[in-house]
């Protein structure tokens, strides 16, 4: 277990050995407060003795340039990095390990801040307990790679180049019920952020409901095989360039569909379609629809004309996406109108099964097939035009969404 006073030597020692200002501790536990600030101020201190007599044209004085904090696989009771000013330039690269809680708060990061970085061959995750950044800036880029996070908070915060969590899981974050913004208790809430360079969401876990509140993406960005079983809202989010959701796991699951608005589904179904994924973009087509029919569903006063739209068309063809269930009410419509054109003989069978004869079926089958065609012209139609107003109504209907369902799944 290392204290103060112990780490404070380890700062002058590592100094000394590494001939530059390049700080590297592995495999020590460290049990108090560790205020990154405290420690650049160490290794420049250090730094300023080891350069000392050093003159100013020295190739040795390039090593010293640019201040690097690097802690392999050591565990933290606390690691705070606040009220670091924008002239305090030093890169922060953090691997493995363990750290109970990790803030930024009320800083200026100007260079690399890389939490677990996973180049270079490292695999291994890093568990943090509390997660929190508030009221900063990175300046440049910002890593957080196969990060084990069990609450984690975010908010009033620009990253001014790329920003990756790749492959990080997030249990909970600290956002209160609000059943009117449909916000559950512990939901993950990024709030009141620029993202300004590329942002990557790749692989990543969210255990709750991921929020983007008042969140501006001003470049591309993706989620790709992002893991989203609570849902996503999108609903405050300024989207500047192309987000990509290719391959996003789990949004379409009952429990994120009950927490994933309309607008977001319309927003994902938008970007599909604006890199020209259509199949993609008809996935989540009928997703926003299948909210629009919940919302119409809960309107009060219900707006019965189009709910009653929305209700068949849902259970028609599932807005367009299921070719089976449009093919199963083909089928059924062509076998109604066999019974309705032979109504009298089916209802005397019903009423006295004797007079079922083994031919019938036979008949039903010639006649199933010449009704399901919807150009049959057949004289039989002029003795029975409600029977024919049923028959191409409807079949032109199927056949119509048959060819959407077709098209959507196959383009």
């Amino acid at each position: 277990m290392v204290v103060l006073r112990s780490l404070c030597e380890l700062i002058k020692k590592e100094i000394g050995i590494s001939k530059g200002s390049h700080l590297k501790i592995a495999d020590i536990n460290i049990s108090f407060d560790l205020n990154l600030g405290w420690v650049f101020y160490k290794i420049k201190k250090y730094v300023a003795v080891e350069t000392s007599e050093l003159p100013e044209e020295s190739e040795e004085l390039r090593y010293y340039e640019l201040i690097k904090i690097t802690f392999e696989n050591c565990n933290f009771r606390k690691i705070e990095c606040s009220n670091i000013l924008e002239d305090n330039i030093f890169e922060v690269n953090i691997f493995s390990g363990s750290i109970d809680t990790l803030e930024v708060i009320d800083s200026i990061i100007s260079a690399k801040f890389y939490i677990n970085k996973q180049y270079g061959g490292n695999k291994e995750p890093i568990k943090i307990n509390n997660l929190l950044i508030m009221d900063s800036v990175f300046k440049d880029n910002f890593k957080l790679h196969n990060a084990q996070i069990n609450i984690f908070s975010i908010e009033n915060t620009d990253f001014e180049r790329h920003a990756d969590f790749f492959k990080s899981a997030f249990q909970r974050g600290t956002l209160k019920k609000d059943i009117k913004e449909n916000i559950n208790e512990n939901d993950i809430g990024f709030k009141g952020i620029n993202f300004r360079g590329l942002t990557l969401f790749g692989n990543t876990t969210f255990s709750k409901k991921l929020i983007f509140k008042y969140v501006t993406f001003e470049s591309c960005s993706h989620f790709r095989q992002a893991k989203l079983p609570r849902g996503l809202d999108l609903d405050y989010a300024n989207i500047q360039k192309e987000m990509n959701f290719f391959d996003v796991q789990e949004l379409d699951s009952e429990k994120a569909k009950k927490n994933t608005s309309q607008e977001t589904y319309r927003i994902i179904k938008h970007n599909f379609s604006g890199i020209g994924n259509n199949i993609e973009s008809n996935k989540y087509l009928a997703l926003e629809l299948e909210k629009k029919k919940i919302n119409l569903e809960n309107e009060k006063p219900r707006k019965w004309l189009d709910y009653l739209v929305f209700k068949v068309h849902w259970v028609s063809s599932r807005f367009g996406t299921n070719w089976l269930r449009v093919f199963i009410f083909i089928c059924l419509t062509s076998l109604f109108t066999v019974l309705f054109m032979h109504f009298t003989l089916v209802l005397d069978v019903i009423i006295t099964p004797n007079l079922f004869r083994c031919e019938y079926i036979g008949k039903v089958f010639s006649e199933f097939f010449q009704y399901i065609y919807i150009l049959n012209k057949s004289e039989v139609w002029e003795s029975n035009p409600r029977i024919l107003l049923f028959n191409k109504a409807l079949l032109g209907y199927l056949y119509y969404q048959f060819l959407v369902s077709i098209r959507k799944n196959a383009k």
